[in-house]
């Protein structure tokens, strides 16, 4: 069973209102070990510790603090990361390199008005900032500002500087998203060279946005190729893990995206994809897992993670608790539409429209893929801002 929703998703932040109390024994509100920091850190720690109103050793200490959010996978480290540089960040002094690192904490829970609204500063200041720009389109792809992250992504690949092959996938990936997979998927092809010297994540980035742009095109296997080339330049990225994983079980090889999935302290993500790829009792326990780590970020006051508890819903079986969770996501979708976005000096409304589709016993991609954008073109017909789940 499958819940497809033909729609880009986004989330708003829910705030805490009560003091967290666990509500079984069992329940873990952190795992100590792995947040511990390790030998470099320490030393780091303790520089920062001795020179506290030194700004360069406490960039130095966020920057590795946000590394091992990634590397680690322990969210722990990014909030820290965010406490240090939240009062570096603040005021009409604070340095370009401070501000660009606490909108990168705020995107990574979810806070991505707040962080849109540094990235358009520090860009408005400096309109050649690659790496803002593509920190910037990759937002807007996530809030489904196609046109806004096309401008980014081709004006970083025009400046044909280091950012220009990320500039080019970029651009890519948000011709794909707004209809335009055949040009995306052409962009790419003038862009592969095997030969050329690119670092690993940019070259991983390529790769996966090819992949990405092949398993919507319907060509799995190529897709699944283009995946697993980009997870052996990347190994800790768990975005390319998942998005492997995810080919793999929709053609069939569950075991082979069980083991992508299964790895020592997962994050949500992957976390929600073993509880639904694992079978028998330990589904429910890593169900369980997941579940108390949603219930713990909105204690937290983070963006709650609809599409997660979806997943997990269809995991326990429960495939109305999951049709309800999408349409939560839905409506927190929305509140974008509430805001009007700047391009080309002209403003635009964005919009979403939505086709929800439960997979039938053996139904195959395409039908299920036509199901949900039949689905969701009667949502545009019928008024726009809303979901339609199809028959």
């Amino acid at each position: 069973m499958g819940v497809l929703l033909a729609v880009a998703a986004a989330t708003q932040v829910a705030a805490a209102s009560e003091r967290f109390v666990p509500d079984r024994p069992d329940f873990v509100v952190a795992n100590v070990r792995q947040a511990m920091p390790d030998e470099a850190l320490t030393k780091l720690i303790e520089r920062q510790k001795a020179a506290p109103a030194c700004e360069q050793i406490a960039l130095e200490l966020a920057s590795a603090l946000i590394e091992r959010t990634r590397r680690l996978r322990e969210p722990r480290f990014m909030g820290r990361a965010e406490a240090l540089l939240a009062p570096l960040a603040a005021g009409d002094q604070a340095s370009r390199d401070a501000r660009r690192l606490y909108a990168g904490t705020l995107q990574y829970r979810h806070e991505f008005s707040r962080a849109m609204q540094i990235f358009d500063q520090l860009i408005h200041e400096q309109p050649h900032d690659e790496d803002t720009r593509l920190r910037r389109a990759s937002l807007r792809l996530t809030r489904g500002d196609f046109a806004g992250a096309r401008a980014d992504c081709a004006w970083v690949a025009s400046l044909g500087g280091s950012g220009a092959p990320a500039g080019f996938a970029c651009l890519s990936e948000s011709l794909a998203s707004a209809g335009q997979l055949t040009q995306g998927l052409e962009l790419l092809q003038v862009m592969d060279n095997p030969k050329s010297s690119l670092p690993d994540d940019v070259r991983a980035y390529l790769l996966a946005t090819r992949a990405a742009l092949h398993d919507r095109s319907g060509q799995s296997q190529r897709a699944i190729e283009s995946y697993r080339e980009a997870l052996a330049l990347v190994p800790e990225d768990d975005s390319i893990r998942g998005s492997l994983a995810d080919v793999l079980a929709w053609q069939g090889d569950r075991p082979g995206a069980l083991k992508l999935v299964t790895v020592e302290n997962p994050s949500l993500a992957l976390l929600v994809r073993e509880a639904s790829l694992t079978d028998g009792a330990g589904r429910q326990s890593l169900v369980r897992r997941a579940r108390d780590w949603l219930q713990l970020e909105i204690a937290r006051g983070d963006a709650g993670h609809a599409r997660e508890a979806a997943i997990l819903d269809l995991a326990s079986g429960d495939g109305a608790a999951a049709l309800e969770s999408a349409r939560r996501n839905f409506r927190l979708q929305r509140e974008l539409t509430r805001h009007f976005f700047m391009h080309e000096n002209e403003k635009v409304l964005i919009t979403f429209s939505a086709g929800v589709a439960l997979r039938r016993p053996n139904e195959g991609q395409t039908d299920l893929v036509k199901r949900a954008d039949t689905a969701m073109y009667q949502a545009k017909r019928t008024g726009k801002n809303r979901v339609v789940v199809a028959d």
